[in-house]
């Protein structure tokens, strides 16, 4: 039964064991790394997905141990091309860490290829890179200014039976918008307040074994409203709270359980989604044109189409751009 968790709590106890699981409409699970007994073994990732009418910016950085992995996503909607990198650095002898805090903290990885900061302040989150031969392609630059707009996120916990020391904490947040340039060789993609769309991703975990997952998520504007999405498949044992949720103009609407069926083969097959009780109807149609690998992490993009019920209104969905990601955790 999926459980609302109203109050803050700490995830490890004392051990450093997860006792509990659920999900928050606000950010309430504090992760206190300290009482974990072996950090070496946390996987910390930080991804953003930046998009408007001309292009869409993918970025993942994931820190475990000694080791860092960075992951750029960049298509062009109107010209159907995806172009993706990424880095890979182990046995690092200064690990990095990414921001402990949502307004304070920076991340800062430079080599001979790629110069990224990640920066943490009470008035945005700035994300600043060069990235030299992108993809063997052109050269990336990027000059952005994430803001928050008023509204709910997505957060939940979820533990591992039968491995108290295994967890998986995420929290999805599509309340902002971008400020600044992405330029991918001679072409400068501008956003404003009134353009953009923002989703941010943050996850911690540690697995028992390895995990196949898979996420559709989005965000932008259909029917007139703002529409962000997070469906993604099982991480542990998350029967009082999935990941799953949509939000309408920044209000989460949390989605239960799911049928997922396919039709079709490879890049091209059709996904539908629906919920047992019918306020979920959903298709993806992806755009084999658009699809891309980087390293282990499979990016490819597409349509969504259907309809979502709240309790007063059915909001209808109509082309809104999505991708969906599929990896090994």
């Amino acid at each position: 039964m999926q459980k609302t968790v109203e109050t803050v709590k700490k995830i490890f106890n004392e051990n450093g064991e997860i006792t509990f699981g659920g999900w928050s409409r606000s950010p309430l699970f504090q992760y206190n790394k300290e009482a974990y007994p072996n950090q070496s073994k946390l996987v910390e990732r930080d991804c953003y997905y930046i998009s408007n009418s001309g292009m869409g910016f993918y970025l993942s950085v994931e820190t475990v141990g000694n080791e860092l992995y960075i992951r750029i996503v960049h298509t062009d909607f109107n010209a159907g091309k995806t172009v993706c990198d990424s880095i890979s650095r182990k046995f690092m002898l200064e690990p990095k860490r990414l921001p402990e805090s949502g307004s304070l903290g920076e991340f800062s990885y430079t080599d001979k290829k790629i110069a990224l900061t990640l920066t943490n302040t009470v008035d945005g989150r700035y994300i600043k890179c060069d990235f030299i031969d992108f993809g063997d392609y052109k050269n990336l630059f990027v000059k952005v200014r994430v803001r928050k707009l008023e509204g709910e996120s997505m957060n939940t916990i979820a533990p591992f039976d039968g491995a108290p020391r295994c967890f998986y904490l995420k929290r999805f947040v599509p309340k902002f918008f971008a400020e600044g340039v992405v330029r991918l060789g001679g072409t400068d993609y501008n956003l404003t307040e009134g353009n953009s769309f923002v989703y941010f991703d943050w996850s911690r975990y540690a697995f028992p074994r390895k995990q196949r997952f898979q996420q559709l998520s989005g965000t932008g504007e259909s029917d007139g409203r703002k529409f962000s999405i997070n469906l993604a498949s099982k991480l542990g044992n998350n029967i009082k709270g999935s990941e799953n949720c949509c939000f309408i103009d920044n209000r989460l609407i949390k989605i239960g359980r799911l049928k997922v069926s396919e039709i079709g083969k490879g890049t091209e097959r059709i996904w539908r989604f629906e919920s047992a009780d019918g306020r979920v109807n959903l298709v993806f149609s992806p755009s084999s044109k658009t699809a891309c690998k980087c390293e282990k992490l499979s990016v490819i993009f597409g349509e969504l189409n259907g309809t979502v019920r709240d309790e007063d209104e059915t909001v209808n969905i109509k082309k809104l751009r999505v991708h969906l990601i599929s990896t090994n955790l």
